[in-house]
């Protein structure tokens, strides 16, 4: 299983920032946000896309996926035929699309979703690139493997994917060995995150912290992933608090052996 780093959180760090920054961490490559503001954008990733995948081969990494801007969401956008073609170009084989709103009638939200993932799939089938959908707290449709299900139900699971999440999980999904049994088929990447509660002015809010921080069940997570044989990519997501490139590094550093201490 390859563990990646999403870039999220340094959008200023350039190819040779990040390289410097996995060797340092010790992880495999990245979870790169190609999104406005980012050095890779969506309107330079047809060039600079193909340059940090080489990049970071020739250092002995990998671009693991590519998370595209969240409103990304249909594929006739001419983003996403430029961001799926980048992808098949740099040899990055899962980009990760936006999201699909819930707007108050389910029913009628799930069948254009799944519309929107017919494009995405013929898009994938077209490009070699895998379009993921990640499980995203809140109102968004496939906020849970049980909801996700209902989205990718007949997909060719070769061309569109599950990108489970254990901290969205932990706060609005079941246990995570049903979670991922759901859309055992289509699960592709795993999304690492902490969650902890965090009350202000009476109003309870969930926060990501790092790995072993908050209230996700790791050991259930663990054991789920082994009854899967889940080989796929793993994403340290790194969305929590931290004092500088120099501490995000060794949170990251903590976060793995963690994560493999827990058998994950």
């Amino acid at each position: 299983m390859a563990r990646v780093y999403f870039t999220k959180s340094l959008p200023q760090l350039d190819l040779a920032g990040w390289i410097s920054f996995c060797k340092d961490a010790g992880i495999d490559g990245l979870d790169l946000a190609v999104r406005p503001k980012y050095p890779v954008n969506p309107d330079n990733a047809g060039v600079q896309l193909p340059e940090w995948s080489k990049g970071l081969k020739d250092a002995g990494l990998i671009v693991g996926l590519v998370t595209a801007p969240t409103d990304m969401i249909e594929a006739t956008d001419k983003r996403a035929l430029a961001l799926f073609e980048a992808c098949a170009k740099a040899g990055v084989s899962q980009i990760k699309i936006g999201y699909f709103s819930y707007s108050g009638k389910y029913d009628a939200d799930v069948s254009l979703g799944r519309k929107r993932l017919q494009g995405f799939e013929k898009l994938a089938r077209s490009t070699g690139v895998k379009a993921c959908y990640h499980t995203h707290s809140g109102p968004m449709l496939g906020c849970h493997g049980i909801g996700l299900k209902a989205l990718l139900e007949g997909f060719d699971p070769h061309h569109v994917g599950a990108f489970l999440d254990t901290g969205h999980l932990a706060i609005g999904g079941g246990p995570f060995a049903i979670e991922s049994d759901a859309v055992a088929p289509w699960f592709s990447i795993l999304a690492i995150k902490d969650m902890a509660w965090t009350q202000t002015d009476e109003v309870w809010k969930a926060r990501v912290v790092p790995a072993g921080k908050g209230f996700v069940r790791w050991k259930d997570v663990s054991l789920a992933l082994k009854a899967r044989g889940f080989r796929g990519v793993i994403s340290l997501h790194g969305e929590y608090e931290a004092e500088g490139t120099a501490n995000r590094v060794q949170i990251a550093k903590d976060e793995d052996r963690f994560l493999k201490t827990n058998g994950i």
